[in-house]
């Protein structure tokens, strides 16, 4: 048999060399704990301060996009597209926007054109180029004027528009430029209407140009409610009428 006889130091290198081993087996199975990662604060940049210019340029284009979704493209006066695109171009020279608001401006005289050639209104197709040449002459413009003017060639001219009883044909030119002599004329109408007590039946090339034709018949009346409609179509007139169909 043999026999192991420990000394005081060899025990306690033995102690001490299971100390480590511990240790290191503790180190081991103890798994390492990641820092806590601070939130990422994103910053909304601060809102930018328009100047007293870009305000007005601001007002100017919510306007003239109004008005040119009623279709006021040049009248009324001072109330129009036209001249709030006009105003914000003097202002700011290249802004986009107020040119292809009057790019769209002219191709709506455009539009016009085709109609009125479509009608055999050659007068007034060739009016409504003009008008879309002298706001936005673009390419497009001037490719949509030659097509039309091609098409006029072969147009025959219509008929002059015979009116009817009770009707009165309203000058073109006049009712564009919203001329006195045309309120004079539709206050003889009104007049009469609010003597027979007959609907007004309005015949208007747009619903604005409509639209002025019976607030000149409400004017000239003044405590009688004018009673009428308003209907799209060429030429130009209003009709006393006893009922409207």
């Amino acid at each position: 048999m043999f026999s192991f006889i420990l000394t005081s130091s060899t025990l306690l290198r033995a102690i001490g060399l299971l100390g480590l081993g511990s240790a290191l087996v503790a180190c081991q199975s103890t798994p390492k704990q990641e820092e806590p990662t601070a939130p990422v604060v994103q910053v909304a940049p601060a809102p930018v301060e328009l100047t007293p210019q870009q305000k007005v340029i601001s007002r100017l284009l919510a306007e003239a996009d109004y008005c040119l979704s009623r279709n006021q493209l040049l009248n009324p006066i001072a109330d129009n597209a036209h001249d709030r695109y006009r105003s914000v171009l003097l202002m700011e020279p290249e802004n986009e926007r107020a040119k292809l608001g009057l790019q769209a401006i002219a191709l709506r005289f455009v539009d016009q054109a085709q109609t009125a050639a479509k009608r055999g209104n050659l007068s007034e197709a060739n009016t409504m180029i003009k008008y879309a040449k002298s706001i936005d002459n673009n390419a497009v413009v001037q490719d949509a004027a030659n097509s039309l003017r091609k098409q006029l060639v072969n147009i025959p001219p219509a008929k002059a528009y015979v009116a009817g009883e009770g009707e009165i044909v309203l000058d073109a030119k006049m009712l564009q430029a919203k001329d006195p002599q045309l309120t004079t004329q539709l206050t003889g109408v009104a007049q009469k209407a609010k003597q027979t007590d007959q609907f007004v039946l309005i015949i208007a090339r747009t619903d604005a140009d409509g639209r002025w034709v019976y607030q000149q018949l409400r004017n000239a009346v003044p405590g009688y409610l004018v009673r009428g409609d308003i209907r799209i179509g060429s030429p130009a007139r209003v009709k006393l009428v006893k009922t409207l169909d």
